[in-house]
């Protein structure tokens, strides 16, 4: 394994050197780019936004460097709380509209195996039916800033400095949480779509080329459920071209990155950069070659063309 890694695919192969998980174990141990801890830092990322004029960011509510307490009484009844440089461990929905999220699928189920990272707090507990009170929230983002970086394989997230608390919008569909668009940027031209939805619930996830047609994989990681074989019944090609130009300027200036991005009406609006997805787990095999092949190209032989 390598250092820093702590999962058995953190390991570097040489007969899959050209994988694009590979690839990223490559950027991982050797890629000291200044940039990679900017984007990686989810309040730093948003000055990079900002001076690129293209995409929405989300309003922000709250920021300290220096304190894990929180204005309670100055924030909206929905929001969203997180720490800048590891959300999966303590990232808060605040839930306390009028009718709850459509899909958080609230139940009493303190002892499920398997919780979804996303704590949706409504009146005090989340989907499981967890208390979560206040200080509660306070004490965990405060260990969440404390402890180490989970994955300190993943430099870019591992140094980012100064940690913080934010609280921002929660971005919404009607009554329900947007689905996930993400494109994958290398040398500054999009390579494909990824298009997840059910975060609260039944996690499906497909890949598309740069026409919205569906690229077939050889056992995905995620399942596609039921969506759709062409991007065009769900998004207008203008929204699709819109997403890619927005995408492409945003991840113009490294060689690779996953930019995520949220659908809010007819506007699209800044979620995250990624710079090690899924902690470079293996993907499908097609996944593998397709990203591999676009991040190897180099700038000069990379182009929008769908694969």
């Amino acid at each position: 394994m390598l250092p820093g890694g702590t999962e058995p695919w953190h390991r570097l192969d040489a007969s899959r050197s050209h994988h694009y998980s590979q690839m990223q174990l490559r950027r991982c141990i050797e890629d000291r780019n200044p940039l990679l801890v900017q984007m990686e830092d989810k309040y730093r990322s948003r000055e990079l936004v900002a001076s690129k004029s293209v995409g929405r960011l989300t309003e922000l509510f709250h920021w300290s460097d220096t304190s894990t307490a929180l204005p309670w009484d100055d924030l909206p009844e929905r929001c969203v709380i997180k720490t800048n440089h590891w959300s999966g461990g303590g990232l808060f929905i605040m839930d306390n509209g009028d009718e709850p999220l459509e899909d958080s699928n609230r139940a009493f189920r303190p002892w499920a195996r398997h919780k979804n990272c996303y704590r949706v707090v409504r009146n005090g507990r989340d989907q499981y039916g967890i208390p979560w009170p206040r200080w509660r929230i306070e004490r965990n983002l405060k260990k969440c800033m404390d402890n180490v970086f989970p994955i300190p394989l993943e430099w870019g997230a591992a140094n980012i400095e100064p940690r913080g608390v934010m609280v921002e919008e929660l971005l919404l569909d009607g009554n329900k949480l947007p689905h996930d668009w993400k494109v994958h940027v290398f040398h500054g031209k999009a390579g494909f779509i990824q298009y997840d939805t059910g975060r609260l619930g039944e996690h499906c996830q497909a890949i598309y080329d740069l026409e919205g047609q569906r690229i077939h994989q050889t056992a995905p990681r995620w399942n596609p459920g039921d969506l759709p074989m062409n991007l065009d019944e769900v998004l207008t090609p203008n929204l699709r071209k819109s997403l890619i130009a927005t995408t492409e300027r945003l991840a113009e200036d490294i060689d690779y990155s996953r930019v995520d991005m949220f659908l809010v009406g007819d506007e699209w609006v800044f979620g995250e950069f990624t710079n090690y997805h899924n902690s470079c787990h293996p993907q499908s095999i097609e996944w593998e070659e397709l990203g591999g092949k676009l991040w190897a190209a180099g700038p000069e032989n990379t182009t929008t063309e769908g694969p």
